[in-house]
C-alpha cells in the first residue's frame, strides 16, 4: 500500500514540475522576443527568438511525454486495488486504522501480535519417584513454565483468524489456530485449532489460570492439557430475556480421556495387553449451556452446563459431564479496588471398557478476594473420587497471594496441600512463586 502511495506522490510532484518549468520557458521565450514578435516573423533581426520557440516545443513534448507516464502509473494503481466491485472510483473509502505508521509499514494489515511469559520456581515435599500422583504434578525447581505467542486479524469483512503457538524450552506447539466468522447475527463459527466449551477452566490458557496448575480433577479426568483439538464450533445466542448461549462442537478427538489401551502385566505369563481401537472416523463432540443473570447492578451469576464424549479406546463410550457456577460482586463505586469471584465446578467421567476407574468424578471451589488495586487473595479446595472409584480419593487445598501492578504482569505466590486417603505416606507440600509477563496487545478474555 505504502509503495503505491508513494507512486502516486511521485506522479503528483512530477506534473507539479512539469508545469513550473513549462511555465518558465514560456515567460523566458516572451521576455526574448520584441513586442512585434508576432508579426514580424520573417524579418532577419528577429532571428534571435528561435531557440527559446525550440526550447518551449521540447519542453511541450516532454511534458506530453511525462502526462501519458503518469497515466500508465494511475491506470497499473487502479488495477492492482480494485476491487471485484468494479475501477477504482467504487472503490470503498480506506478506513483511519489503515494509515501508515511511523517505520511505514500499515498497522491495518498487520496482525496485533502478542507475548506471555511464565516463570515458575519452588519446591515440593513429592518423591521425584512417586508411582502415585496426577498429569502436570510441579517437579521442585525453577523452570519456564510456558511462553505463548499469540497474532490475532481480521482476515476480511467476514473472518477474523488467530493463532497461538505455546510451549517450553522442551516443546513448542500450536495451541490455537482458527478463523471466526464476523457480522452473523446471534450465530459464531469457528474452525480450526481451538479449545473445547468444557466447563470454564477448559477455555482458559495457563497465563491466565486463576491458580499455578489447572485442579486437581481436571489434570486427572481430561489431561494436563485439556481439551484442545482441531474441529468446528457454532455459538448460537438464544432469544431469551437474560443471557443465554449454547455451543455446539465437533473435534477429531485425539483427547486423553478418550484415549484406551492395556498394557501387559509383567508379572504373569499371559499377554493380556489390547491396542486402542480407535479409529480416525472416531469423533469426539462437544455441547455447552452457558446462562448468565444480572442479580444487582454489581451482582452477576452464571450458571453452566456441559458434555463431551465420543467413542474411547476400548471400544466402548466414553462421556464427560459438567456443571459450572461463578458468582461475581463488583461495587460500582470501587470495582477497581475491591471484588469478589466464587467459581465452582464439577466433572463426572464415564469410560465404557476402561479396566480401572471407569466411574470418577471430582470437583472443586475457588474463592478470589480483591481487596486492594494490586493486590489479590485466593483460595481454592479440590477433591478427586466423587463417587468413588477404585482409586483412593484425594483432597488438594491451595492458598495464594498475588500482586498485580498492571494487567500486564503478575507475580503470584502459592501455597498447597495434598493428601490421599489411607495412604501411608505424609500429605505432599509445596510452595512456589511465579512470575507472569506480558507484551504487545493481548486480547481480552472472556469474562
Amino acid at each position: 500500500m505504502r509503495m503505491w502511495k508513494s507512486t502516486r506522490m511521485l506522479a503528483t510532484q512530477w506534473s507539479a514540475s512539469l508545469c513550473v518549468f513549462v511555465l518558465s520557458q514560456v515567460g523566458f521565450a516572451q521576455e526574448a522576443a520584441p513586442p512585434n514578435a508576432a508579426t514580424s516573423e520573417a524579418s532577419p533581426e528577429k532571428a534571435e527568438v528561435g531557440p527559446p520557440v525550440q526550447n518551449a516545443e521540447e519542453a511541450a513534448a516532454r511534458a506530453r511525454e511525462e502526462a501519458e507516464i503518469a497515466a500508465e502509473l494511475a491506470k497499473n494503481q487502479g488495477a492492482s486495488e480494485g476491487t471485484v466491485d468494479g475501477p477504482s472510483e467504487s472503490r470503498q473509502p480506506e478506513v483511519s486504522g489503515a494509515s501508515a505508521s511511523s517505520n511505514g509499514l500499515s498497522n491495518f494489515m498487520n496482525p496485533a501480535i502478542s507475548v506471555a511469559g511464565i516463570t515458575l520456581g519452588g519446591a515440593t515435599s513429592r518423591s521425584e519417584n512417586a508411582v502415585e500422583g496426577t498429569p502436570d504434578d510441579l517437579p521442585t525447581g525453577i523452570s519456564l513454565q510456558e511462553v505463548e505467542l499469540r497474532a490475532s486479524a481480521i482476515v476480511d469483512p467476514f473472518l477474523r483468524a488467530d493463532v497461538s503457538l505455546s510451549g517450553s524450552v522442551e516443546e513448542v506447539g500450536f495451541e490455537e489456530a482458527y478463523i471466526t466468522t464476523l457480522g452473523i447475527p446471534r450465530l459464531t463459527v469457528r474452525a480450526g485449532q481451538m479449545r473445547a466449551a468444557l466447563g470454564r477452566h477448559n477455555l482458559l490458557h495457563t497465563h491466565a489460570f486463576p491458580f499455578i496448575t489447572a485442579p486437581l480433577p481436571w489434570r486427572a479426568l481430561i489431561g494436563p492439557e485439556g481439551l484442545t483439538d482441531a474441529g468446528v464450533s457454532a455459538e448460537l445466542l438464544l432469544p431469551l430475556p437474560f443471557y443465554g448461549e449454547i455451543t455446539g462442537q465437533v473435534f477429531q478427538g485425539d483427547w486423553a480421556s478418550l484415549q484406551g489401551e492395556i498394557a501387559d502385566d509383567p508379572l504373569t505369563a499371559v499377554d493380556e495387553s489390547v491396542p486402542d481401537r480407535r479409529k480416525d472416523r472416531d469423533l469426539g463432540y462437544v455441547a455447552h449451556l452457558k446462562t448468565l443473570f444480572d442479580l444487582s447492578e454489581s451482582t452477576t451469576l452464571e450458571l453452566g452446563t456441559s458434555y463431551a464424549g465420543g467413542r474411547n479406546g476400548y471400544a466402548g463410550l466414553t462421556s464427560l459431564l459438567g456443571g459450572d457456577v461463578t458468582l461475581k460482586w463488583r461495587p460500582l463505586n470501587a470495582e477497581r479496588y475491591t471484588g469478589i469471584d466464587w467459581t465452582t465446578e464439577y466433572v463426572w467421567s464415564d469410560r465404557d471398557g476402561a479396566p480401572v476407574d471407569r466411574k470418577r468424578g471430582g470437583g472443586y471451589s475457588a474463592l478470589r478476594f480483591q481487596f486492594a488495586q494490586q493486590w489479590w487473595l485466593q483460595a481454592r479446595g479440590a477433591v478427586l473420587g466423587v463417587p468413588e472409584a477404585e482409586s483412593r480419593r484425594i483432597w488438594r487445598g491451595e492458598a495464594l497471594a498475588a500482586f498485580v501492578p498492571s494487567e500486564f504482569s503478575t507475580v503470584r505466590l502459592q501455597y498447597a496441600l495434598e493428601r490421599r486417603e489411607q495412604s501411608p505416606e505424609r500429605p505432599v507440600q509445596e510452595l512456589f512463586l511465579q512470575a507472569i509477563f506480558s507484551i504487545g496487545p493481548h486480547p481480552a478474555h472472556a469474562y
